[in-house]
């Protein structure tokens, strides 16, 4: 009976090893192919302006679209190591919505999709990259929405050691709309060259070296965008006819030259609504002429505004709080600053009408003496300093200067304001309701 009992087991282990054996070369096999389930013959093989389903399962890239066609996924990944985009666009009328690209080789030049022809739209797209992200080349009339674009870790590497790319990088390209996208540990965020009539619009852009970055752009909307923990929160430079509203950049402090939003050669542009906290220098101008700088909140920077170099402009309804310089300004004769508010103002309101009677005078002794001998900056805010400075109280008329003052700081925008205001109210309803209600339903029943 014991020698038929071990027989069997003996038989049931046998065969169990024998189907292990058989049914793992097939696991093998199957993961095998899934992962090297080929992009390009799907996409030959779908109709022009057809939509091309992609499930769950891994998809290799490089792939080449030259038709007017949708590509959906759910649950899948695209996975690229060539030396090329996991994504070439050559023709209009391609729409990418929810896929998810990882671009796993280390070359800043290549991204994982690359746009070279107009009227697409990518959506919902999920990029993890050691390059870049998303370039444009001579690419028009594109939309760029919801997309989340990350630069990828490298094991047993230090995230800041890795040289990537940019976000969102376009050259030559117009009337393209960039909104709602997140962005972290890029080279720049969102990198602009030589385009025109551009929208980027509620981005978020951190951990990055700048977050937004404009050279050479016409017609420029930067609106309700987000930077956070970068070197520069926007780099805006050789721009003209920019409207830069209700933008929001804090923690811009990690290197010695961080600034909120630099403005450098920027021209007859709108500068109005943004907050910019905490960062090394809030507002840094240079070379800039007839730009117009209003209603924007300026708190808890090392420096609120620095202005070098810059004329014509007009600066109203600021308001400067907290920062431990409220401004710098050196060569800026000719700016018209009237009706900011300064917590360090002297001021004497005679009319009681909220403005002082005495100017806001910024005085530029520290940056011309720091310019000449850059090791003077060590007696930065020393006892002395004061007294240096009025001593050497002479040739203000080309000083900047606000020559009305507020008495107390200028409110947020009225449209942020009433919204905030709007929810306060309905969550005050809401609470008395359920007061009321509590009231009635178990207070009446206890009597």
């Amino acid at each position: 009976m014991h020698a038929i009992n071990f027989k069997r087991t003996a038989f049931c282990v046998i065969l169990l090893l024998f189907l292990i054996t058989a049914i793992l070369p097939l696991i093998g096999t199957a993961r095998a192919e899934e992962e090297a389930i080929a992009l390009q013959p799907l996409i030959d093989k779908t109709p022009r302006g057809k939509v091309l389903q992609l499930g769950s399962g891994t998809y290799s890239g490089p792939a080449t679209i030259d038709k007017p066609l949708t590509i959906k996924m759910e649950n899948g990944k695209i996975v690229n190591e060539s030396e090329q985009p996991a994504l070439i666009l050559n023709s209009g009328d391609i729409t990418l919505d929810g896929l998810t690209i990882v671009n796993l080789y280390q070359n800043a030049a290549v991204p994982a999709v690359l746009v070279g022809s107009s009227g697409n739209r990518l959506q919902s797209l999920t990029i993890k990259t050691l390059g870049s992200g998303i370039h444009l080349r001579a690419a028009h009339n594109n939309v760029l929405t919801d997309n989340i674009i990350v630069g990828e870790k490298m094991r047993n590497r230090d995230p800041a050691t890795v040289l990537r790319g940019n976000g969102i990088d376009l050259f030559e390209s117009d009337d393209n709309t960039i909104k709602g996208n997140t962005i972290d540990l890029m080279q720049d965020g969102i990198y602009v060259e030589s385009g025109k009539s551009l929208i980027v619009q509620e981005n978020k852009v951190s951990r990055s070296r700048y977050g937004f970055h404009f050279m050479f752009t016409e017609d420029l909307l930067l609106s309700s965008n987000n930077g956070l923990m970068n070197v520069t929160g926007a780099m805006v430079m050789s721009v003209s006819n920019a409207k830069i509203r209700n933008n929001h950049f804090r923690k811009q402090n990690s290197n010695v030259h961080s600034q909120g939003l630099l403005l450098y050669d920027v021209n007859q542009s709108i500068i109005e609504g943004n907050e910019v906290q905490g960062n090394r220098v809030g507002l840094f101008i240079q070379q800039s002429r007839d730009n117009q700088l209003t209603h924007n909140q300026v708190t808890g920077n090392f420096i609120g505004l620095q202005m070098l170099d810059s004329n014509d402009n007009h600066l109203s309804a600021n308001t400067f709080l907290s920062n431990v310089v409220p401004a710098q300004s050196v060569n800026s004769s000719d700016n018209n600053a009237d009706g900011n508010y300064w917590d360090d103002a002297q001021v004497l309101d005679l009319t009681g009408l909220g403005f002082s009677d005495l100017p806001y005078e910024i005085n530029p002794f520290f940056l011309k003496v720091t310019g000449s001998v850059p090791a003077f900056q060590l007696l930065f805010h020393s006892p002395g300093l004061p007294f240096l400075e009025q001593l050497f109280h002479t040739g203000t008329e080309d000083w900047l200067k606000d020559m009305s003052p507020l008495l107390k700081p200028v409110e947020a925008p009225a449209g942020d304001g009433i919204t905030a205001n709007y929810k306060i109210a309905a969550l005050s309803v809401l609470l008395l309701a359920i007061s009321l209600f509590s009231i009635y339903r178990y207070g009446g029943s206890q009597s």
